[in-house]
């Protein structure tokens, strides 16, 4: 299997901080070398800007398998991020550890060795956005769960709404006549 190593204030693989959109471009077909099949031509790459600010841009890097995102600032790029499809097929990899193979809480644990933690929660265990700004790495998930959410009377009675909602998808939805 494949591996990217991720490269703290440096960047990912390839992809390096500083680089153009050209560049990035460039490399990120020459990663997908590894991890595509030959003649896989569902490749996107698209630069935009999304917020007032001209001097600052987004680009989008994918294929069946990867997920890149980067943000430039002045034409070079200032932030890099994987998203956790290539997993699949690469083991992503910062200071040893499998990024996306390995429960938060041990690699929350582990960078905090390295260095502090900003959350948007009090609890770490519950926070879906990590910044470590010395290291330069920020982790994000949609959701947070730990076990000890399981102990937590509200926290059930709201995960039964949600299995209530979804036996509603033994049935059919629609039916349609053919003539």
């Amino acid at each position: 299997m494949k591996e990217i190593i991720i490269e703290p204030n440096i960047g990912i693989d390839q992809l390096k901080l500083g680089m153009t959109s050209d560049e990035i471009e460039a490399a990120f077909l020459r990663m997908r070398n590894d991890w595509a099949e030959v003649g896989n031509t569902s490749v996107q790459m698209e630069c935009s800007m999304e917020t007032d600010d001209p001097n600052l841009t987004t680009g989008r890097y994918e294929d069946d398998y990867s997920f890149f995102l980067v943000q430039y600032r002045n034409g070079k790029a200032t932030e890099i991020g994987i998203q956790r499809d290539l997993s699949k097929v690469a083991s992503i990899k910062l200071f040893g550890m499998d990024m996306f193979n390995t429960a938060a809480e041990c690699i929350i644990d582990s960078l905090m060795k390295k260095d502090n933690v900003i959350c948007n929660e009090k609890d770490l265990q519950l926070g879906t956005e990590y910044f470590f700004p010395e290291i330069g790495v920020r982790l994000w998930r949609e959701r947070a769960f730990h076990p000890k959410l399981l102990k937590d009377p509200l926290y059930m009675e709201e995960m039964q709404a949600v299995l209530e909602d979804e036996y509603q998808y033994q049935y059919f939805q629609m039916i349609t006549i053919i003539g």
